[in-house]
């Protein structure tokens, strides 16, 4: 079974209550947003071992002495890095953010068990459509393939004894979730022109992949937003939609 690494790391934003370290600490419903993330892991049938990394002291004044805190580093790359530097033996890490609300047990354990085969990375991706069916007012951002439009998930099932070989990749990969654009210009501008077109397959994205990394990466179709949707500070609009489902009526937000 993987081990879980959550990233809880960063510094805060403008759009928070003073006080909170980022927005891992956010709570919703009465309970912060990491701590969401790491009950739904711990339940998780799929996950072994816990490391969270971000703040050391206001992690351990929340989490269970038996997740593992991993101090926060200067990028979420590095974050990863240093998490992975710990799972000596672990054949697959699952890296997943600390700001997904909605996270189950059963939505982590049903990425898991799609991720069979050879793929040295599964991402999840979900398309418009699940979203929007419970989210119509949620604000992300899609790509159209030739299968579908979808969104990125906020979490990777990967290989942790090829993080170094595959750094430069994923750090670009990262930088690309948000920007359809920059992400098409790392896989060609062959590719580009096909995405511009709306005529590139998610196969096609695969086999770019491997073909400059050498590893096979697979995208995994989630039918759900639990590893979608998360809180983000430039789109005020789904924290909202999200407290009006996670929140009773009543339960002032903190």
């Amino acid at each position: 079974m993987p081990a879980a690494i959550v990233l809880a790391g960063g510094g805060p934003e403008p759009v928070l209550a003073p006080g909170l370290p980022n927005k891992a600490f956010l709570p919703i419903g009465g309970r912060p947003l990491v701590v969401r993330v790491t009950d739904a892991l711990r339940d998780a049938a799929s996950v072994d071992r816990i490391l969270v990394v971000g703040p050391p002291q206001d992690l351990a004044a929340l989490l269970d002495r038996s997740i593992e805190i991993v101090p926060d580093q200067t990028t979420m790359m590095d974050n990863l890095t240093v998490a992975v530097g710990r799972l000596s033996g672990v054949r697959q890490a699952l890296a997943i953010a600390a700001d997904l609300p909605l996270v189950t047990a059963e939505a982590i354990d049903g990425f898991v068990e799609q991720c069979t085969g050879e793929a040295s990375c599964y991402y999840p991706i979900v398309p418009q459509a699940a979203i929007e069916a419970r989210f119509p007012t949620a604000r992300k951002t899609y790509v159209q393939m030739t299968d579908g439009i979808f969104t990125g998930g906020s979490a990777m099932l990967f290989d942790p004894s090829l993080l170094d070989r595959v750094r430069p990749f994923v750090e670009r990969l990262m930088a690309g979730r948000k920007k359809p654009w920059l992400l098409a210009q790392l896989f060609g501008w062959s590719t580009v022109m096909k995405f511009a077109a709306h005529a590139l397959s998610i196969a096609e994205m695969e086999a770019k992949a491997f073909e400059i990394t050498g590893f096979h990466a697979r995208a995994i179709i989630l039918n759900g937003p639990e590893l979608a949707l998360d809180v983000d500070a430039e789109r005020p609009e789904n924290l909202s939609a999200l407290r009006a489902v996670l929140e009773p009526p009543g339960l002032a937000p903190n």
